[in-house]
């Protein structure tokens, strides 16, 4: 029996375990497909209310009525004496020319309850044929499967108080956030606190360390992250957002006291203290002139040169930024999204690799990297409330650098002013045009569906390269839920 077999018996198996319970839980988890189509679908919600809701901040709480999860509302609402399960197989097709056709499976299996009033716990583990061949990944694998715990964390919930604490991703701005973004799990916790028109919030997390025997470093270096952020809601049609966070670390370092203090500026901090961490500030905004009609935008500032008195000073400034407009319902069940974003070299990184803003090589935020720009154009037709129908046109713009690069300071090597262009060296461009359908079947199953062209001149940064790849990814995934009386 050759392993291909032996690995569907295993998930089938697996599949039917967990399908005999449910899942149910008081907040949406991020990070699995069908809940990232139900957070498409929350943001197009976001364009159309005017009401103070943190549409900013994730994971959303389920409180709310007009958040409609469908076919999987069993989501929704825990009952004191039950154990809610729920377990999802998944299948995956791509097809990109010049590369093997690959079929790839994956498995999810999760437990909610809601033990004592106001504590919701929620923790799910992952069997993934795709994690196991990115390249990024350091984890463990098993018969071609990355696997483990994607989340698990309990959350207390008062009327204005929200802490969190486990394993779980967040997002602050937007779902791909260049600050912090929905595709990172992280253990730690964070907390919010909700005054008026004022929400603070906090997150600490434990990133991983570097190993002598892997890092080149003389001895374990821990990693940490730290972040706060006030939002403020200046009218019912405008929300700002400021934000700071830091990675820090070193030899024998811990968990310091000033960076768990939301109210301390934390660059000041590093100042004062004499550490080198790195520390990044920036703000968002959500802007809707119209219902229907949202405009918003973020900038995160890594680095950026007030003064010109040194050589130092040229560094050139280390900047992202985000900005994009949604339009909902243009005509009807018809949506617009335009976005364009950058970042800039260098941005991430720092002179001491323990301080580049990753986490197992993955950024913590939601960019592609850095030295980059990228258009997107989106047009979708709703084919009702849970499938979706998309336009999808991109141009991407990929310098030479990348945030895992050694550090470099060409400006200290001339005399007087140094600039460099944007992006850097040998530039690889990508225009890609793709249709997608993506949604729930019924009551049980999720679809996905891309097929488009990729056409790339200086393909991988190679000059005079080019490259025209069309491309097909297929996701297909059955999920059932039920529950468990632990009386």
């Amino acid at each position: 029996m050759n392993k291909s077999v032996i690995r569907r018996i295993i998930l089938i198996l697996l599949f039917l375990v967990f399908a005999s319970a449910s899942a149910a839980a008081e907040l949406l988890p991020l990070g699995s497909p069908e809940y990232d189509f139900l957070y498409k679908r929350f943001q197009r919600l976001d364009a159309l209310t005017l009401d103070r809701y943190d549409f900013q901040l994730g994971p959303y709480s389920l409180d709310r009525e007009d958040l409609n999860l469908g076919p999987i509302s069993t989501l929704k609402g825990i009952p004191r004496r039950r154990l809610l399960i729920s377990a999802s197989l998944g299948e995956s097709f791509r097809s990109v020319k010049e590369s093997s056709a690959r079929s790839l499976e994956s498995f999810r299996g999760a437990v909610a309850a809601q033990p004592v009033k106001k504590v919701f716990v929620y923790g799910n583990f992952v069997l993934d044929e795709a994690r196991a061949q990115d390249e990024t990944y350091t984890g463990k694998k098993w018969r071609g499967f990355a696997g483990g715990v994607e989340n698990a964390f309990a959350q207390l919930r008062l009327e204005h108080f929200r802490m969190t604490v486990g394993r779980f991703a967040s997002f602050w701005g937007l779902p791909n956030s260049l600050v912090l973004a929905s595709n990172v799990n992280l253990d730690g916790f964070a907390y919010r606190v909700n005054w008026g028109r004022l929400t603070l919030s906090y997150r600490l997390a434990r990133l991983d360390g570097l190993n002598p025997d892997e890092d080149s470093v003389a001895q374990y270096e821990n990693r940490f992250f730290a972040g706060h952020r006030l939002d403020i809601d200046l009218h019912r049609r405008l929300r700002v957002g400021f934000f700071e966070t830091i990675v820090f670390g070193g030899p024998g370092r811990q968990v310091e006291f000033n960076y768990m203090n939301p109210l301390i500026f934390f660059h000041g901090s590093q100042l004062n203290e004499g550490t080198n961490d790195n520390s990044m500030i920036g703000f968002d905004f959500t802007f809707k002139p119209k219902t229907g009609y949202k405009l918003y935008g973020q900038l995160l500032i890594d680095d950026f040169q007030i003064d010109n008195r040194e050589q130092q000073d040229q560094e050139p400034n280390e900047i992202g930024l985000i900005f994009g407009a949604h339009l909902v319902d243009l005509s009807p069940s018809f949506d617009l999204r335009i976005e364009y974003s950058k970042v800039t070299n260098r941005t991430f990184n720092q002179v001491h690799s323990r301080n580049r803003y990753l986490y197992h090589g993955q950024l913590l935020g939601g960019a592609m990297g850095n030295d980059y720009d990228h258009w997107s154009f989106e047009l979708t037709r709703w084919l009702g409330s849970f499938l979706a129908a998309s336009l999808m046109f991109d141009i991407h713009r990929q310098g030479e650098g990348r945030v895992a690069d050694r550090w470099s300071s060409p400006w200290m090597e001339v005399d007087g002013a140094y600039s460099e262009p944007f992006p850097t060296g040998v530039v690889e461009t990508s225009r890609t045009v793709a249709v997608r359908l993506n949604g729930f079947i019924g009551n049980n199953f999720y679809i996905d569906v891309q097929s488009g062209l990729d056409r790339r001149d200086n393909y991988l940064n190679n000059p005079d390269v080019e490259k025209t790849l069309p491309f097909v990814h297929v996701r297909f995934s059955s999920f059932l839920f039920a529950s468990i009386d632990i009386d």
